[in-house]
């Protein structure tokens, strides 16, 4: 699959459109993960393709979250690599360790649970998933932040009643 495939099959989801250009233009210059961070994505995109029969979507999906626990044992700590590892261990049906993701998230993220300013912006330089399936179709009409909010919220609420 083609790294940049991420670029498309994002550009599907309404959360992402209106992030894409930022994406796309980010400077990677000073990432020193974005190559592999990019790889595990595109993984993790191609077990989503409906080609991809089940016994290959799970190796897929396996196998992007071995990508994406590298990327944070290197020390990535970027909120995509969390969210990424939330969204597979849902997907792979793992719960405890969803569930150990979102409170990982959640210690060094902690705004993710607290109430937000009226005039915060935030901005995420990386493409990233949804942690929960649900949010990929749910644009971010209250802001982005918000969106993250109740995307995890969910998420926690969810993974409780595991």
């Amino acid at each position: 699959m083609n790294p940049q495939s991420w670029t498309t099959q994002l550009a599907g989801y309404p959360y992402a459109r209106p992030l894409m250009i930022i994406w796309q233009i980010a400077d990677r210059s000073q990432d020193p993960h974005w190559q592999e961070y990019e790889t595990a994505l595109s993984t993790y995109l191609e077990a989503q393709g409906p080609e991809c029969g089940q016994e290959r979507r799970t190796q897929l999906l396996t196998e992007a979250k071995s990508q994406f626990e590298r990327l944070a044992s290197l020390g990535d700590g970027h909120i995509g690599t969390r969210l990424a590892l939330i969204r597979l261990n849902v997907e792979l049906e793992d719960h405890p360790a969803a569930v150990t993701a979102v409170e990982r998230l959640l210690q060094v993220m902690p705004w993710l649970s607290d109430p937000l300013p009226d005039d915060v912006t935030i901005q995420i330089n990386r493409p990233f998933l949804a942690p929960i399936p649900e949010y990929d179709l749910l644009e971010a009409q209250e802001g982005l932040g918000q969106w993250l909010q109740a995307a995890i919220s969910t998420a926690r609420d969810q993974l409780g009643k595991c």
